[in-house]
């Protein structure tokens, strides 16, 4: 697996602090979403919306709750497609499981983008229409959660899933600090052989989506990438690869004015150094992709050769 990079620029400087995005101790039950979150619960879980027996038949009567299923009740304020799954006799898993659990999510121009990922204990019935099951259909629930816990929803999406949006969502595990580089590893060893090599190695280092498309399809391209090197007075740059440096853009930590101003002011200090930095947007991440990539190709073999002979002089100095 790979981590961020012990490379600090210049040599002189002192070495920086960076907090791991990774708590120290994970609260307990982390990895379960509640009914207090998804705005649904069982007969036993009602207190956890705040209601006793007695409230609940008269917020039932008020239309303040209304059953869903059999066992399954719902707040007005539910998820749409918790309610939708749950209707069916199903419960959310893979991406759609995933996206509630907070991590980052590519985005989907496929055909199934509107599918929900389900799944259920036992067997019986047809699925209904745009939904996707996933295997293995048990005889009975693995879990009791209204939506798959992270770890199941990451198994299922491993074996659905492209090699790209599997490290994406394995990563932003990471990265948000629900799962451990070692409870990632433990998810992967149990995945098909088939599966792992088609997800191919991780890393622990990446801030967004972004850069794990950007940095796995070079890795995959056989160049040599360091993540997060710090560089005094700029601060950790997203990716250093052969001479070039790459701030690579998530989305939702990239936008407003504020982070543009930001983001002009570490550049201008990268420069102060001499290093050659490409900044690289989200659209051009995902909605130029192919252009994009040749873009990062043409300025590696442009400047590439002048930003290695800078890093070269700052690492020694």
């Amino acid at each position: 697996m790979y981590g961020p990079s012990h490379v600090i620029l210049p040599a002189s400087a002192d070495r920086p602090y960076r907090p791991s995005s990774q708590p120290t101790r994970r609260p307990p039950g982390a990895l379960h979403l509640t009914p207090e979150q998804l705005g649904v619960a069982r007969r036993h879980e009602i207190s956890a919306l705040g209601l006793t027996q007695w409230t609940m038949r008269g917020a039932l009567e008020r239309g303040e709750l209304r059953r869903i299923a059999r066992g399954w009740t719902a707040l007005p304020t539910a998820d749409a497609a918790v309610v939708r799954a749950l209707t069916a006799g199903y419960r959310l898993t893979c991406v759609d499981a995933a996206r509630l659990h907070g991590l980052w999510i590519p985005e989907d121009t496929s055909p199934e983008r509107h599918h929900l990922h389900v799944y259920r204990g036992g067997s019986g019935g047809s699925l209904p229409p745009r939904m996707k099951q996933h295997s293995p259909r048990g005889r009975s629930w693995p879990e009791t959660d209204a939506v798959a816990s992270l770890p199941l929803a990451l198994a299922h999406s491993l074996r659905c899933c492209s090699g790209e949006t599997s490290a994406i969502l394995l990563e932003s595990a990471m990265q948000r600090g629900l799962l451990s580089p070692a409870e990632v590893q433990q998810i992967l060893e149990a995945a098909p052989a088939a599966v792992r090599s088609r997800i191919g190695t991780v890393s622990s280092a990446s801030d967004s989506g972004s850069e794990t498309r950007v940095v796995r399809w070079l890795r995959r391209r056989k160049f040599h990438v360091e993540q997060q090197v710090h560089v005094e007075g700029v601060g950790f740059l997203d990716a250093y690869v052969g001479g070039l440096f790459l701030e690579i853009d998530g989305k939702e930590f990239h936008s407003g004015e504020s982070a543009f101003g930001r983001d002009r002011r570490r550049d201008l200090h990268a420069i102060r150094h001499g290093l050659q930095v490409l900044r690289i947007s989200y659209d051009q991440v995902w909605h130029h992709w192919p252009a994009t990539q040749q873009n990062i190709l043409r300025t590696i073999a442009e400047v590439g050769g002048f930003g290695r002979r800078k890093v070269a002089q700052l690492a020694a100095a």
